[in-house]
């Protein structure tokens, strides 16, 4: 075999070598640029003026509904300068917080044999009295606000529409469902006893669990960093 012909396959494989260390190379200076570009286009837009935060409280209802499981979530609007106070419990919404809103709330109701399966929701009103929140470290970790706006629900494990519900969120991070009957009745009824009326709240007070909702651009750099890697992975494949 001719000399030449011998060191046609390495010659071939080096080559090849070179190829993918040129691409890997460019698909790196791709993904700098990319994500520079996304970080100074979304930058310009200027600092978020608020963040975004959901709470979760998940019970079971307890000795009067048996069957009865109830999870209730909220999302917050927490202004930038609400949280950069750092710590503080039970502080009014005003000042610094003055911004402070419940953008959405709702219960969802469920058979605690079958707690993946939801049976009925609620949307409740956002137009509730907050009284005040809890901050820890800059992060939103609980509020006090006076009562939602009772529902009816039909299910048979809750009643069968003769009673009402009322949420709250008081001590911080707590919840409760308030039941009533007559519905009309709710919530006062739980505390201010009436004739002819059958009202109390669930066996266990919940505990939610609050956390930070990532904001747009996170999102926006994530999606930009993971279409210039397919890029890169695409282009060593060639």
């Amino acid at each position: 075999m001719p000399l030449a012909d011998a060191r046609r396959p390495s010659l071939l494989k080096r080559q090849t070598t070179e190829v993918a260390t040129v691409w890997m190379t460019r698909a790196r200076s791709v993904l700098s640029v990319v994500l520079l570009a996304a970080a100074a286009t979304l930058g310009s837009t200027g600092p978020a003026q608020a963040a975004l935060y959901t709470g979760v409280w998940d019970p079971s209802y307890g000795s009067i509904f048996p069957s009865l499981g109830w999870e209730a979530s909220a999302v917050f609007d927490v202004p930038d300068a609400c949280l950069a106070l750092g710590n503080g419990n039970n502080i009014p919404i005003s000042g610094s917080c003055a911004g402070f809103s419940v953008l959405s709330a709702e219960v969802d109701l469920y058979n605690v044999a079958s707690p993946s399966t939801i049976l009925q929701s609620f949307d409740l009103d956002t137009n509730v009295i907050v009284n005040g929140i809890n901050i820890a470290g800059s992060q939103l970790t609980g509020i006090d606000t006076g009562f939602f706006d009772f529902f009816v629900p039909t299910l048979s494990i809750a009643g069968s529409g003769d009673y009402s519900f009322s949420l709250i969120l008081y001590g911080g991070n707590k919840a409760q469902l308030i039941y009533a009957d007559p519905a009309a009745t709710s919530p006062g009824c739980a505390f201010l006893p009436v004739n002819g009326t059958s009202c109390g709240i669930s066996d266990t007070a919940a505990t939610g669990v609050f956390a930070p909702i990532p904001e747009p651009e996170t999102y926006a750099l994530m999606l930009a960093g993971l279409g210039a890697i397919a890029f890169a992975a695409r282009r060593r494949r060639r």
